[in-house]
């Protein structure tokens, strides 16, 4: 499987709002606000950046089979957050997470972040997300109880790139 990072086009918007409902882990509201992300990052905000995974079958455009949304958080000098990561379900476990995580590294280095903090849930069915993160590094640094609703759980992680 060949899959190539690009950057967000306008006519990636369907493929992404589809991903999002294939992953079958987020509920209606946070869909709506994904797709609120994309399409800020659009427009001329500047503070989203969103990068998408294709499978190549050709050297045509392939299939959109995941995306990371970051940017970086407006309180702090130069920490990170990745907003949105999801993967097609059929590729999942395949390294196409991964990927997406050490591209959004290698881009929020090269802007001279110092680092990343991913926050989601601690609903089973974020398992494999959280071990994805800590399998990259990443650290649970907070768990807040009933942040989300009752026994759901906000769990921030957190990485600091060399420098």
């Amino acid at each position: 499987m060949s899959v190539r990072i690009r950057a967000l086009e306008a006519d990636d918007q369907p493929d992404l709002e589809q991903l999002l409902q294939r992953v079958a882990v987020f509920e209606p509201h946070e869909i709506k606000v994904a797709m609120e992300l994309v399409t800020s990052a659009l427009g001329t905000s500047g503070d989203y950046s969103i990068y998408v995974a294709e499978e190549m079958a050709d050297r045509r455009r392939g299939s959109v089979v995941g995306y990371v949304c970051h940017g970086h958080n407006p309180v702090t000098d130069a920490i990170h957050d990745i907003y949105w990561i999801a993967v097609d379900p059929r590729l999942q476990g395949r390294g196409v997470g991964v990927r997406l995580i050490e591209f959004t590294e290698q881009q929020v280095g090269a802007s001279r972040g110092r680092g990343i903090v991913i926050e989601t849930s601690s609903r089973d069915e974020y398992a494999a997300a959280r071990r994805l993160y800590e399998r990259c590094g990443y650290l649970k640094a907070a768990d807040i109880p009933d942040f989300y609703k009752p026994v759901d759980h906000q769990l921030i992680y957190i990485k600091f790139l060399a420098s």
